[in-house]
């Protein structure tokens, strides 16, 4: 059995009952359905209700404002977060974290004090839950950490880990898991990366749509194409397919308790 730890099932124009299906075909048992925003975190737990033991949500406000109509201070979509994360089908906050790089299309840049704040309001809000959180660092590596290094008995997934060798044993020191996704299965630079990170601390994921695995590269990403993001960490291992699946879902299990 597989775990997919971050699956955007609530974006548009997914054929979410097709998709749910191959995956299970596929091995994929269970899903995380991350989000980006507060509609996006609704969206998620709609999904969980309805796909109960199969998908599980994650809620969360993304460092960019990926919902420019929200005119919501940042305190108060934390305060509407904190009532959707007391929802049962809720098993983590995210996806969270800071994100210096210019904002893709579609999304808009968020100055960078009101990233930390709505960054900080979501550690609290997992610390008061008991809830991991999934860290979104782009281009703010060493500023998430120290973000993180303020707060105590943390859990959680560096999302498509990208802090490179030098990173590793900061995110061990923080009891953190890393996030591995389809780029795995063609970045020489991040295939030697997880060859120093220990399996019992990887979880994989697909990050869908985006990030296929080969051989999908370039086309829309969906959960069963995460045997293939196995496939290449076994290699990278050395061991079975079977093993890599083994403990990267005890992983998961472990950490969102499901």
């Amino acid at each position: 059995m597989l775990i997919d730890t971050h699956a955007h099932l609530n974006f548009p124009d997914y054929e979410r009952e097709k998709i749910i299906s191959r995956a299970i075909n596929a091995g994929v048992k269970k899903i995380i359905c991350v989000s980006s925003n507060l509609a996006d975190s609704q969206k998620a737990i709609t999904i969980a209700r309805k796909y109960l033991g199969i998908v599980f949500a994650a809620v969360g406000i993304h460092p960019q404002q990926t919902d420019s109509e929200n005119q919501d201070s940042p305190e108060k979509q934390l305060e509407k977060l904190t009532i959707l994360a007391n929802q049962k089908e809720v098993v983590a906050i995210g996806e969270c974290g800071l994100d210096f790089s210019p904002a893709p299309p579609g999304e808009k840049e968020r100055p960078k004090d009101v990233q930390q704040i709505l960054f900080e309001g979501q550690i609290k809000i997992a610390q008061k839950l008991n809830l991991p959180i999934l860290v979104h660092s782009r281009e703010a590596f060493l500023q998430t950490i120290e973000t993180l290094e303020k707060f105590k008995n943390l859990r959680g997934i560096f999302h498509c880990y990208s802090g490179g060798k030098k990173g590793i044993i900061k995110v061990e020191e923080l009891g953190f898991l890393f996030g591995i996704a389809g780029n795995l299965t063609y970045d020489e630079g991040l295939q030697n990366v997880f060859r120093q990170i220990p399996l019992e601390k990887i979880v994989l994921e697909t990050d869908c749509p985006f990030l296929a695995p080969l051989p999908f590269r370039g086309q829309r990403n969906e959960p069963s194409y995460l045997k293939h993001i196995a496939k290449a960490l076994a290699k990278i291992k050395n061991i079975s397919f079977e093993k890599t699946a083994e403990i990267t879902t005890k992983n998961v299990e472990m950490l969102f308790n499901i």
